[in-house]
């Protein structure tokens, strides 16, 4: 079955994309895909984030598997144009994220079938697919969040995640990756533990930044900036001038359409003078600083 395999992930690559595509589109206030590399054939998934100036349009017809599994691949990112804009959050996508979240649980570690599907399973594998699986229970639960704000049902929830561990001066590398992962997280109106650890360890994400450019782990380097700019506009320190970092990952990042909307969200958090939301519904004694990276840097 290789190879049903490889044309299952390359299905689901190639939805993610597409999906991907739109959500940029929304971002920058167009109407139609731009990229040469974006399909713009009507399918449901580009139907689904057809961008307009709320937000995407609802889908005119039942989603695919894959389609699903796109939109629970990026989660909060769905709602990222009205989030940033200050806008409210469309019904439409909600419910597709709601029917994703159903059709993929949320403790799954990937969308392909046969993942592991809880905390325990997953700590049993490699620490990679541990930290993807708790990026993906702490990215579905921030995508059920914003699924309420929307005012819509809340999707059943599984068990808390593991909250995530503080940095050591020996494994902030790790951690790094790990925060990473997290990176759809980085969006006004979302505040948690994650957030938590972000504005207390700033100097430590900014030190990924630099490790992963300088091993030219660009899309690494690009989702640890998006946090250094959520940081930022947080009302937490600047510790990198982001300008040069992005265009570098520009130049020679994989050009693939998920990283393009990464940066643009990077660049609309960095241009933000305060937060849309910032920690409201979050944490009431959430702090920004370093207080505790002179130990971890």
């Amino acid at each position: 079955m290789p190879f049903a395999d490889t044309t299952l992930r390359d299905e689901y690559a190639a939805a993610v994309e597409r999906v991907a595509g739109r959500v940029l589109d929304a971002l920058r206030g167009a109407g139609d895909p731009a990229a040469p590399t974006r399909r713009s054939a009507p399918d449901a998934a580009a139907r689904l984030a057809h961008a307009t100036p709320e937000g995407p349009l609802p889908a005119e017809g039942p989603l695919s598997r894959a389609e699903l599994a796109a939109v629970r691949v990026l989660g909060p990112d769905l709602f990222a144009a009205q989030l940033l804009a200050g806008q409210r959050l469309d019904g439409p996508t909600a419910d597709a994220a709601t029917e994703a979240l159903g059709t993929f649980p949320m403790s799954a570690a990937s969308p392909a079938p046969g993942a592991a599907t809880t905390t325990a399973a997953a700590s049993a594998a490699s620490p990679a697919a541990t930290g993807a699986a708790l990026a993906n229970a702490w990215r579905d639960r921030a995508t059920a969040q914003l699924v309420a704000l929307a005012g819509r049902p809340v999707p059943a929830l599984g068990p808390d995640p593991v909250r995530p561990q503080e940095p050591t001066p020996r494994d902030w590398p790790r951690w790094s990756v790990d925060m990473a992962r997290l990176s759809a997280l980085a969006l006004p109106r979302l505040d948690g533990p994650v957030h938590e650890l972000a504005r207390r360890h700033s100097l430590t994400l900014a030190r990924g930044v630099t490790r992963s450019m300088l091993r030219r782990d660009y899309r690494t380097a690009a989702r640890l900036a998006r946090w250094l700019a959520w940081n930022e506009a947080d009302g937490g320190p600047a510790h990198l001038d982001l300008g040069p970092v992005l265009d570098r990952i520009r130049a020679v990042g994989d050009g693939s359409t998920r990283m393009w909307l990464e940066l643009a969200i990077t660049e609309q958090l960095s241009s933000a003078g305060e937060p849309s939301g910032g920690r409201t519904g979050g944490n009431p004694d959430g702090h920004s600083g370093d207080s505790s990276d002179g130990a971890a840097a």
